[in-house]
């Protein structure tokens, strides 16, 4: 006869089991966080000392589109960058872009199409806002420049927009009515356009959350979030999807790629294995001894304006698909 005595005992051991393998996932998450190694994106040539940030890698991985701007983010123009064989070559600046406040670049998964947001005008619309607009492209050349049709534009900003492999386009802003300052969104793609916007409410927080980037598969989705218990900015973090379909918690990737200054702008590469990011972690703070030190350091890659990084994030991807 089973006796509540036993039953309780079972209980009791199932639940020590449990406790056991959540501390070793969480043992094993640390490490594979702790030995993640990111380093500055193609130095001096992409990475340098002037203003960098948005990125996004082609499906070919052979042409990597990026963000020069001015300070405090008050004017930016889109450049873009070529491998010849393991070399990334000067970037040019594209065709389009140099005239208006051009920003957050975004190569479709099928190279067909390229995205970015812009303040530039349109008529009968309110220009001092970010609109996402979308750019033919066949690998060599780019067409004009065409608003996005549908709801995602609207009297919104359109902050760092990704497409996903459907089409849905994930992006942030603030919205009246949502959850905190700057929130994540979905619009689903539609034929005869993007649907009106709809806040991923299981993902907002009562900080700014921003700059989503889902893996192809869309078991992953990276984003930046200020909110509690980071290290003092924004913080990327990394969120997988539930059998519910909902996202999960999400899990803040550590101080190997956040610091206490401002880490954004996730973006993967086609097979999900490398994660960009823009950072100014690194910023130069040691004292100058003279008027040619003080140059130096103004003139360094870490003299506290946004860079360019990549990581391996291969390890980290396998051990998050098994939670799905």
């Amino acid at each position: 006869m089973i006796t509540h005595k036993k039953i309780a005992t079972v209980g009791v051991l199932i639940s020590a089991i449990f406790t056991q393998w959540s501390v070793q996932a969480n043992d094993k998450l640390e490490t594979i966080l702790n030995n993640l190694e990111p380093s500055l994106f193609a130095p001096n040539t992409v990475s340098t000392n002037q203003f960098e940030y948005g990125s996004s890698l082609s499906p070919d991985g052979k042409k990597f589109a990026f963000v020069r701007a001015l300070a405090r983010f008050s004017h930016s123009a889109l450049v873009i960058s070529h491998k010849q064989g393991d070399t990334w070559q000067t970037p040019t600046l594209l065709p389009f872009s140099g005239e208006f406040h051009d920003t957050n670049p975004y190569f479709s998964k099928d190279s067909n199409t390229f995205y970015f947001t812009s303040r530039r005008p349109v008529k009968g619309a309110q220009n001092d806002i970010f609109k996402m607009w979308q750019v033919s492209y066949d690998g060599d050349k780019f067409g004009l420049p065409e608003l996005v049709p549908g709801k995602i534009n609207g009297d919104h900003n359109v902050v760092y927009p990704t497409l996903h492999t459907n089409n849905d386009i994930y992006f942030s802003s603030v919205i009246k009515g949502t959850t905190g300052g700057v929130d994540l969104f979905i619009s689903k793609y539609h034929p005869d356009g993007y649907q009106a916007p709809i806040e991923i409410s299981e993902l907002n927080s009562t900080a700014s959350d921003a700059d989503p980037e889902v893996s192809t598969d869309g078991k992953l989705l990276f984003f930046t979030s200020m909110r509690a218990g980071g290290l003092g900015h924004y913080d990327l973090h990394v969120s997988v999807k539930q059998k519910d379909g909902k996202w999960g918690k999400p899990i803040n990737l550590g101080d190997k790629i956040n610091s206490r200054r401002m880490d954004s702008d996730p973006i993967l590469s086609a097979d999900g294995n490398t994660l960009f990011f823009s950072s100014d972690k690194n910023s130069e703070v040691k004292a100058v001894n003279n008027y040619d030190e003080l140059l130096q350091r103004q003139e360094s890659i870490h003299n506290g304006l946004m860079n360019i990084y990549s990581v391996d994030v291969t390890e980290l991807n396998q051990y998050l698909r098994k939670k799905t």
